[in-house]
């Protein structure tokens, strides 16, 4: 125990002594909370769009008063159709609603009158936006017009939408628990995969070797201190989450920091594994960003749902322990603890990161090639 505790104390040392560890583990995860909470938005949107409006009647003045004061809606006027498409193209609006010139003669005729509605389908979800946006403006115009009312049939059943868990419809409750997936991945995989490279680069492994260290001591004291400090920064991040962001917290602290720490077991072993095997420090943290950063970004149910995936994606993303992890604090933070979530990942996140443990043990060499 006097061995391990030397080791333990000299990693933390270094630690102290090397910036990056610092600012991997504190100032990188506030950068990315930053980032996730005031530049990534994926809330329903306020586009500018342009009106042509070819029709000259009252009625349509007010459809036109309808676009101008829905909250999601900045309309502009044109009157000329050149510059309006130029507009289009030039990415200054996100679409185009065109009124004919007989489209109040046609209502007043109970005939179809017809709105042209053109996007840029450049962005579909933009462009899903707009279409959307025109049907419900135009559709409450109708309802709420008197000269129109009368002849909308009353709705035969009438559907009250909830939202559970998420009654705000604010995506940054959902995201900012997600993205300390990524956090805690880029702590327990680029920090650890320098680890070993290092010593080998600096020779110091060399020196550690002809002492009477053992095998399992050098591998617990490299897994134990950067637990340590993992731990230390995720408890900062859920501080800023619910303290600072206030992002509702609905579970229990003590499941949190449960799987959080089976998630970084297992994501240290995955960097200290590359960090053995490749022992080159400009190496292992490109595998780690590779092979850690981006299946945690991608494949892990944050950003794109898993269900949407191509089914060979899918099953790919089943051996991600980042899709685990998301799922469980997800659920922590928006429903509560749900067992039926948490105990299979634990377990998966569990027994790989002691399989990650076991291959780490064995490549660990002991002698000089």
């Amino acid at each position: 125990m006097k061995i391990l505790k030397a080791l333990i104390t000299k990693e933390f040392y270094q630690i102290l002594r090397d910036p990056s560890s610092i600012l991997i583990a504190f100032v990188l995860p506030l950068m990315l909370l930053i980032i996730y909470m005031y530049g990534v938005n994926l809330d329903t949107v306020r586009l500018t769009m342009g009106l042509k409006v070819d029709d000259p009647s009252q009625q349509v003045t007010t459809l036109i008063d309808s676009f101008k004061n829905n909250k999601f809606v900045t309309p502009v006027v044109y009157n000329n159709p050149q510059k309006m498409y130029d507009d289009l193209t030039g990415s200054k609006l996100r679409g185009i609603v065109v009124i004919p010139n007989d489209f109040s003669s046609k209502l007043d005729r109970k005939d179809i009158a017809a709105i042209q509605v053109i996007t840029d389908g450049s962005e579909v979800n933009l462009a899903n936006y707009v279409q959307n946006y025109s049907k419900m403006i135009v559709a409450q115009w109708l309802y709420y017009t008197s000269k129109y009312s009368g002849e909308i049939p009353p709705d035969l059943i009438n559907i009250d939408t909830r939202y559970w868990y998420n009654q705000d419809i604010n995506s940054h409750y959902f995201i900012l628990p997600g993205s300390l997936c990524i956090t805690m991945t880029l702590i327990g995989m680029l920090l650890t995969a320098l680890v070993v490279a290092r010593e080998w680069e600096r020779g110091t492994m060399e020196a550690l070797l002809t002492t009477k260290v053992t095998k399992m001591q050098i591998v617990l004291g490299k897994y134990i201190p950067y637990f340590i400090v993992g731990m230390i920064s995720m408890s900062f991040n859920v501080f800023m989450c619910i303290n600072v962001f206030q992002i509702p917290f609905r579970g229990s602290l003590l499941i949190l920091f449960i799987f959080s720490a089976l998630f970084l077991f297992t994501a240290m072993g995955q960097g200290l594994l590359i960090s053995t095997v490749l022992k080159n420090q400009f190496t292992a943290s490109q595998a780690a960003l590779v092979g850690g950063f981006l299946p945690a970004l991608m494949l892990s149910g944050l950003v794109f749902p898993i269900i949407s995936m191509p089914v060979p994606i899918q099953w790919l993303s089943k051996v991600v322990p980042s899709s685990y992890f998301v799922s469980c604090i997800q659920s922590e933070f928006m429903t509560g603890t749900v067992y039926e979530i948490i105990i299979p990942n634990c377990i998966f996140m569990g027994v790989l990161g002691i399989i990650l443990f076991i291959v780490v043990y064995k490549k660990t060499q002991m002698r000089l090639e």
